[in-house]
Order: structure tokens, then C-alpha cells, then sequence
């Protein structure tokens, strides 16, 4: 059975981090996506891409599908664009190249729920590609069992006092430094974030993981909205955000010293490892309910 490697998720960071903007770095956003379109298929994942139109760019949104059909998919995701100015390692090319672990992991595998490996553009421009994908999908009466957003993967770090939080959370209830992953979901999305950080924990033990459930759609509280788990959230389907927490941990977010050299591979692997193993068992167990 295939686990998440190490020197895979090195190689696809190798190739990914550099800037990945439509407006100032097309040609790189346009090799990433290029990229990412070849790995799916060499997994053996049915690729499709869906153009994505802004301010006079083209981009895409990737998804690759295995055999598996059915009703209401379950999505797996993240953004492969960046800011300009920054090469993007942390955000988000560290999500991305857990994306392509997984996916390989998982290509083959048979699920009663189908489940769609999506790499969105776009979003640091305000989930422009994720909106889009929920469009369409409503106006083609298509919904989904649930989604995982992953978003920044890889920066961690054991110092005391390195982790900081909303104003709206009770810090003396979470750790002080940034050793662990969150799992974020809003109240509709309660069972999967319970369902997803249990199964983190179970199995990678040493994968440390904390969870926040916030109100409504998080409306009141942006800073857990900043990814492309929120087109789903306020379209009521379930989805969650897994983060290393961003800026309140990692101070070369959206900077150009988001580099390779920031990231902790094993803590982008280990993460890698326990979506895949979680899923296994949740897909099988969203049919089942």
C-alpha cells in the first residue's frame, strides 16, 4: 500500500516554488499548472482543466478523478497560485506537493464516494477559481459530500511563544508554539473537522493537531476564510481548512523569503500521511451514514 515519500514531496517542491501569478510570473503559473495536469496523469487520474478568466488572464483550475462514479464527490484541494513578490514554498506550493502525494496514494484505490483531487488558481485573489467551481456545479444541480482545503503545509517550529491567534480564540486553550496542524471547519462542517483531526491523530501519533469550529459561515471571522474551503462553506456544504496557520506563525508569508529552505519536510510529509490514511476510512464511512 503507497504512503507519502519524502524525496517525492522534495521533488515536486523543486519544481513548483517560484513565483505563480497570472499578471507577473504567467509562464511559471502556466508550467505549474502544465505540472500538476502530468502527474495526475501519471497516476492513471482522469484530467480535466476548466478555464478560468480575470482582469484579462487565463487560468485553470486541475482536477483529476478516478474510476469511482457516483453522486455528491468529496474534494480534496489546494491553490497552486501565489502572491507576487513571493515564490510561494510555505503558500502554497507545500499543499500542493501533498496534493500530488495523495493523490498518487490514493489514484488507485475504490471508494463508494468519488473523490475529485482539485488544484485551484486564483486564489489569493479571493477564491476567484473555487467561486467558479461551485457555479457550475450548482447550475449543473451538483453538490458534494464534503472538501478538505489544504493550505500551507510546511512551516513549523517548537520555539515557545511562536504561535499566535485571532483575537475572537482563547489562546490559553491552544499550544504557544507552532508545532502542530489545524484542522478549521465552521458548525456545519463540525463532524468532519472531529472525523478528520481524529483520524490525523490516529494515525500518525506523532503528528500533533488542533481544531477550531467556528459560527455560521465565518462570516465574522476572516481569518479563517482565507482559502477555498469558503465558496463551500457559504454554498452549506461541509469542508475544512488544514493549515499550519499562515501569518500567525510563519513570518515570511507572502514575502520573498518563502522559501524551501523554511519548511520542514517531515511535517509536510507526516500531514500527507495522515490525510491519505483518514481518508481511506472516511469516504467508506460517508456511504455507510
Amino acid at each position: 500500500m503507497l504512503t507519502p515519500e519524502k524525496k517525492n514531496i522534495e521533488e515536486h517542491l523543486q519544481f513548483l516554488v517560484g513565483e505563480r501569478n497570472p499578471f507577473t510570473k504567467p509562464e511559471h503559473l502556466e508550467k505549474t499548472r502544465l505540472y500538476i495536469a502530468k502527474q495526475f496523469e501519471t497516476f492513471g487520474l482522469s484530467v480535466t482543466e476548466d478555464a478560468v478568466d480575470y482582469e484579462g488572464s487565463r487560468s485553470f483550475n486541475i482536477f483529476g478523478k478516478g474510476k469511482n462514479s457516483g453522486e455528491k464527490p468529496f474534494v480534496l484541494a489546494a491553490h497552486y497560485d501565489t502572491k507576487p513578490g513571493t515564490p510561494g514554498a510555505d503558500d502554497n506550493a507545500s499543499a500542493v506537493a501533498a496534493l500530488l502525494e495523495i493523490s498518487r496514494c490514493l489514484a488507485d484505490q475504490t471508494f463508494p464516494v468519488p473523490l475529485i483531487f482539485a488544484a485551484f488558481t486564483l486564489e489569493e485573489y479571493g477564491f476567484i477559481g473555487s467561486h467558479q467551481f461551485i457555479k457550475k456545479a450548482a447550475a449543473e444541480n451538483m453538490t458534494f459530500s464534503g472538501m478538505i482545503s489544504l493550505e500551507m503545509l510546511g512551516y513549523k517550529v517548537s520555539t515557545p511563544h511562536s504561535q499566535s491567534y485571532p483575537a475572537y480564540v482563547d489562546a490559553e486553550k491552544y499550544p504557544d508554539s507552532g508545532d502542530f496542524i489545524a484542522v478549521v471547519g465552521n458548525e456545519p462542517s463540525v463532524n468532519l473537522v472531529r472525523s478528520l483531526a481524529n483520524g490525523m491523530k490516529k494515525h500518525v501519533p506523532s503528528l500533533k493537531v488542533e481544531t477550531l469550529v467556528v459560527p455560521g459561515t465565518g462570516e465574522n471571522f476572516t481569518e479563517v476564510r482565507l482559502s477555498d474551503h469558503s465558496p463551500f462553506w457559504d454554498a452549506g456544504i461541509p469542508a475544512v481548512m488544514v493549515t499550519d496557520t499562515a501569518f500567525f506563525r510563519n513570518p515570511h508569508y507572502h514575502q520573498p523569503s518563502d522559501t524551501v529552505d523554511t519548511l520542514d519536510m517531515d511535517f509536510i510529509r507526516e500531514n500527507a500521511e495522515a490525510v491519505t490514511e483518514t481518508l481511506k476510512t472516511l469516504l467508506h464511512k460517508k456511504e455507510a451514514a
